[in-house]
């Protein structure tokens, strides 16, 4: 296995880690211990979220730490960097694919915010989810091509 490989499982470790973080309300309850690192990561994940409770996907009283759409980024990173273990991915040269995985997104906040409708959870976070998708792919493989420049003396 070479470095692609490693370079592919770290991503997704990495955002496996990080979802694990915006769920730890769901997970006080079965490991007690949790309950010292939610006031620091509550205030860590409000660097990358406003965390406004009615965008908040929340379950029994429970809460995530992010908004529906910032879940949705977050989920759909996941799955893509997942699927990348397993496949090659054939270097994307052209921006067209991340317009086309960012414009649901952007129509969905740009109609929310002009008041054409109210917020939507499922919106934000499948918006959101699609995103996810297709952007850790360019930023995978951005990281790859950087990975592979040869040193300039």
């Amino acid at each position: 296995m070479g470095l692609n490989f490693y370079l592919k499982l770290l991503f997704f470790l990495l955002i496996l880690v990080w979802i694990v973080g915006i769920l730890i309300e769901f997970l006080i309850p079965q490991f007690e211990i949790l309950t010292m690192l939610y006031p620091s990561l509550k205030i860590f994940y409000s660097h990358v979220c406003h965390q406004q409770f009615e965008k908040t996907i929340s379950i029994d009283g429970h809460s995530l730490l992010v908004c529906s759409r910032c879940f949705g980024i977050y989920s759909g990173s996941l799955v893509s960097s997942f699927i990348l273990i397993f496949f090659s991915l054939i270097r994307i040269h052209r921006i067209k694919y991340l317009i086309l995985g960012t414009l649901p997104m952007i129509i969905d906040v740009i109609l929310y915010s002009i008041g054409i409708y109210f917020y939507s959870k499922q919106i934000a976070f499948f918006s959101g989810f699609l995103f996810g998708m297709v952007g850790i792919v360019y930023i995978y493989n951005g990281m790859q091509i950087l990975l592979e420049k040869p040193e300039k003396n």
